[in-house]
């Protein structure tokens, strides 16, 4: 009797550790962000924005309604700008969406990459900072942090 008890215990330890709630969370696979243009909006005497065009891509099969972004703009390991926004951006499954961002810098930080831009007609980089989207259990902040390189655009064409 205890063996039968032991054997139909251990069965149905192993049929809870493979099912799968109904309710369960799909697989997530986070999002990439591409650096994709910069262009200067405003100019001052201690700095300015920049209007920054990222591509992300959602590579999950279901839509991402990001409420609001932070995020940072990293060449050669010094930060040139950084910004947060309410924008909100739907994010179609299996899609890439492209949004512009206001990125305020100091010309501290954005001399140094405009040097390295123009010695060598393009600049390694970094995006990351937060993607917070709207789930089914309130909102939920997804990181991102991706390394690229980016061309002028007179080197692109």
């Amino acid at each position: 009797m205890r063996k039968g008890l032991t054997m139909m215990a251990a069965v149905a330890a192993l049929a809870l550790a493979g099912a799968r709630p109904t309710g369960a969370a799909p697989p997530f696979t986070q999002p990439v962000v591409t650096l994709r243009d910069v262009r200067l909006s405003s100019a001052g005497l201690d700095g300015g924005t920049l209007d920054v065009l990222l591509s992300i891509y959602n590579p999950n099969k279901y839509n991402l309604d990001v409420q609001q972004m932070t995020y940072a703009v990293i060449v050669d390991s010094s930060q040139v700008g950084s910004g947060h926004t309410t924008q909100r951006v739907l994010l179609k499954a299996f899609d890439s969406s492209m949004v512009h961002l206001p990125v305020d810098f100091t010309w501290s930080g954005a001399t140094s990459a405009g040097r390295l831009l123009t010695m060598n007609g393009y600049v390694l980089y970094e995006v990351k900072g937060g993607l917070t989207v709207a789930s089914g259990v309130g909102s939920v902040t997804i990181p991102f942090d991706q390394h690229g390189r980016f061309r002028s655009l007179q080197q692109s064409r």
